[in-house]
């Protein structure tokens, strides 16, 4: 998640928190400064859990436990700190809660699973947005084009031409092939000078393929290989 997004989730958090809370502290006030009290222990869980592997599992176990009973103590010291400051405001029983160390593991564990949840929900729909455009270097110039508007790719020597469904061509000198990689499976090759997008096809015959009036021809090389209509 970028910042600003991150740091709206967890003043989510904390505000959700101090609900929780609320049956363990005098007032409203209390809960949020004891919520507050949480996060060391939660950034530093979040901090250094990217970092353990499991290539050997009983070092990555080993390290998880260190990590968890590291979390443990500085949840232990700020909580204690807010209640020394609060003037003792938890009675024995909620201080039974709150001390409890599964209880704390458990919100530590639920609120960072629920970030990274979020965190691949972005990306996975930032992904899905780049991958309607394709951003490449046309006569030394940053262009950005959404890959359904692009008809065929034709090489022409030692220079790639971009065709668009707008008219509009872009020259650049992206060889074919690596064209070929970079696009999706909408596109399929018909000839070694041409690539086309499957959305754009308006006739196929056994040696051509037509874009709109153009016709295109099917190298023998790829004609197994072309699509029928």
């Amino acid at each position: 998640m970028n910042g600003f997004i991150n740091f709206l989730y967890w003043v989510f958090v904390t505000f959700l928190l101090s609900g929780v809370f609320m049956s363990t502290a005098d007032g409203y006030s209390s809960a949020l400064m004891l919520s507050v009290a949480t996060l060391p222990g939660v950034i530093t869980a979040k901090f250094f859990i990217e970092d353990i592997s499991f290539t050997k599992r009983l070092r990555g176990v080993f390290h998880i436990m260190c990590l968890a009973f590291a979390v443990l103590i500085i949840e232990y010291l700020c909580i204690i700190l807010v209640d020394i400051y609060l003037i003792n405001y938890m009675s024995e029983k909620n201080a039974d809660l709150v001390f409890n160390p599964f209880f704390i593991w458990l919100i530590i564990i639920a609120f960072l699973s629920l970030e990274k949840l979020l965190e691949n929900k972005m990306k996975s729909l930032t992904k899905s947005h780049q991958s309607k455009f394709i951003e490449f270097t046309s006569d030394r110039k940053k262009v950005s084009i959404e890959i359904d508007s692009i008809t065929y790719i034709e090489s022409c020597d030692d220079e790639v031409w971009i065709r668009t469904n707008t008219d509009t061509s872009y020259r650049t000198k992206m060889n074919i092939s690596n064209w070929q990689m970079a696009l999706d499976s909408r596109f399929i090759r018909i000839h070694r000078s041409y690539l086309v997008n499957r959305a754009h096809i308006s006739k196929i015959t056994p040696t051509k393929l037509f874009i709109g009036n153009k016709a295109l021809e099917i190298s023998r090389k790829y004609r197994d290989k072309s699509p029928r209509k």
